[in-house]
């Protein structure tokens, strides 16, 4: 591990991203997403998870974000199935957060919703769940009430901080009285601090902030339209989503989450943020460079609460190890560098 972070070190030294002033993110919450691998052992409690846990204190962070599922067969469907991931029984849950805990982490538990097998289908995705029969509507919210609630009592009995109403269900969003029942319930539950997880701009429609804790947003805003920027191209295009949150802030007076944030490590990776296919020719300083440019757009914004950092894995050495190389997590690359830089 001395022997990596020597490498990263210096590499740094020839990526033209650092900064001369004394960095530091300002931010309350500098977390990581720590993604669940579904194999006993791997997974969430687990000793690997642990290890991880040693590495992502080194690095810097003080929070760490981790996430269940729910399942749904397709879109059209409004049937919501959990409970049937031997992997993500409480008893690992329980014993993550106690982990997480141990290492002096706060906790965001951020369910989210899986539809259909599994290879990802962008179109039946959950962003493009929605019910113009308020029957399977009225089902719908029937469903993912009785989960989000058993997800809420969960993160209640073991002491998580902040927790996830919903993660990026854009065309669900906009049935606003529906959205505030279910809150209204999980506060009965809950007694943290609640968010929302919206889908990038689709942050500037949902109404029931005022009823929530912080905005949430999952933050894949496109930085530049050509394939290999430089940080002040990427600053630049910061400047119109920068100023679209800040006034989204004040309007409802409420601090901003990045729920999430990430990059891949790839060249064009600020073109299409969003898009989980790594195949394009990697590029770390692509990566590092991109967040750089959020850190020197966000450190000096008051109105922003803290960032997750998409993702690590609970285990490199698994069925993921294929997506790490061009993929999103920072962990043993110059971006990690970067990030250490400005939340340590």
């Amino acid at each position: 591990m001395q022997t990596l972070y020597i490498i990263i070190i210096l590499l740094i030294a020839f990526v033209p991203v650092s900064s001369a002033k004394n960095k530091w993110s300002g931010f309350n919450i500098n977390g990581a997403v720590l993604s669940h691998i579904h194999k006993e052992g791997n997974g969430y409690g687990s000793r690997k998870s642990s290890e991880m846990h040693n590495h992502l204190k080194k690095t810097g962070y003080n929070s760490v974000q981790i996430n269940t599922f729910c399942y749904m067969k397709d879109k059209g469907i409004p049937a919501v199935y959990y409970g049937f991931d031997p992997t993500l029984d409480n008893k690992y849950l329980k014993k993550e957060i106690e982990q997480l805990h141990s290492h002096g982490f706060t906790v965001m538990l951020k369910p989210h919703l899986w539809i259909g097998g599994l290879e990802f289908n962008p179109d039946n995705w959950r962003n493009k769940i929605d019910y113009s029969n308020p029957g399977d509507r009225a089902s719908w919210f029937f469903n993912y009430g009785n989960y989000i609630t058993k997800q809420a009592k969960l993160a209640e009995k073991n002491g998580v901080k902040y927790f996830v109403i919903g993660t990026e269900l854009v065309k669900l969003a906009k049935y606003d009285k529906d959205w505030r029942k279910i809150i209204k319930d999980l506060r009965k539950v809950f007694s943290g601090k609640l968010t929302y997880a919206a889908e990038g701009s689709n942050a500037f429609n949902v109404l029931f902030w005022d009823d929530l804790d912080y905005i949430g947003v999952d933050v894949y805003f496109r930085l530049s339209k050509n394939d290999n920027p430089d940080l002040k191209d990427l600053v630049e295009g910061w400047k119109k989503h920068e100023e679209q949150l800040r006034v989204l802030s004040e309007k409802y007076n409420k601090k901003i989450i990045f729920t999430e944030i990430g990059y891949k490590s790839v060249k064009g990776t600020t073109v299409r943020p969003w898009e989980w296919n790594a195949g394009q020719e990697v590029s770390q300083q692509q990566q590092a460079q991109a967040f750089e440019a959020m850190f020197r757009t966000f450190s000096d914004k008051p109105y922003i609460e803290g960032i997750y950092i998409w993702k690590y894995f609970t285990d490199n050495d698994s069925y993921e190890k294929g997506n790490i190389k061009g993929g999103f997590t920072p962990y043993g690359k110059i971006a990690e560098g970067i990030i250490s830089g400005w939340i340590k």
